[in-house]
């Protein structure tokens, strides 16, 4: 399960140290390390208070109607113990919230960057491709639309728009694909391993999204290729956290690197 490989390999990082808060907004949970680290992590909309971490899990990760209620009990606890619940629970906002606990200690190889940050440059559509995606990255489709003889999307919040498809053709279209962009949500819903299966004919599999983690070790042989997402230096974590919990998008917030890593 590649859940597990991400928290395989973002234990050394976190491993003795505790949480100094964490805050939930309408779209993004917030966390800050001890140290001042700071990861984010995008939570899926409808999905939010489905689901029960068992009675095991610290006392603020029980479920609750409000997904970020119970947040305030998570500070001061340690982090590979709370990241360990959430990542391998039944909740996609615990899970969001075990993917932002990942992020903040994330530190990538700079051995494995490639030159451009920009996953649609770093890994160019070529005139006759058909290209995938699933969830919709809007300035990558632009210029991948311009770019390939064909896109075809998924997402149920752009079913009205242009190439989009319903998900149930997934099986069948993914493996026309010569590309594919999959945003890290995926990952968080637990729907990215059986994505992974279709993208048969895929030279490139590209994991994008500010929730994709910067691991390419737990990616190694999964069929992923290139990991995009969001390397956070921020200088005030606490603020970045206010504005998280205002409702800012992953746009708003300063602090945040663009990378792009190839797996293997």
């Amino acid at each position: 399960m590649l859940l597990e490989r991400v928290l395989e390999a973002a234990a050394p990082a976190l491993r003795g140290h505790r949480i100094r808060a964490a805050r939930a907004g309408a779209r993004i949970v917030g966390v800050v390390l001890d140290d001042g680290r700071f990861g984010a992590g995008y939570h899926l909309p409808g999905e939010r208070a489905r689901g029960l971490l068992d009675d095991a899990a610290p006392a603020g990760l029980r479920t609750c109607a409000d997904p970020g209620a119970g947040l305030e009990a998570v500070p001061g606890q340690p982090a590979l113990e709370v990241a360990r619940r959430c990542l391998l629970g039944e909740s996609a906002f615990r899970r969001a919230l075990g993917v932002a606990i990942c992020n903040a200690a994330a530190d990538p190889d700079p051995a494995r960057c490639l030159v451009d940050p920009d996953a649609a440059a770093a890994v160019p559509a070529r005139p006759t491709d058909t290209v995938g995606f699933v969830g919709y990255v809007g300035s990558v489709v632009r210029r991948v639309q311009a770019e390939a003889a064909r896109t075809i999307i998924f997402d149920r919040s752009q079913e009205d728009g242009e190439d989009v498809y319903p998900e149930s053709l997934q099986p069948e279209l993914l493996p026309r694909c010569d590309l594919v962009f999959i945003t890290g949500s995926a990952l968080i819903n637990r729907t990215l391993e059986r994505l992974l299966t279709y993208c048969t004919r895929a030279r490139e599999v590209v994991l994008i999204g500010p929730s994709t983690p910067l691991y390419p070790e737990a990616f190694l042989g999964s069929g992923v290729t290139v990991l995009a997402g969001f390397r956070w230096q921020v200088a005030d974590p606490d603020a970045a956290l206010e504005q998280v919990a205002a409702g800012a998008h992953f746009k708003h917030l300063k602090g945040r690197t663009s990378v792009t890593l190839r797996v293997e």
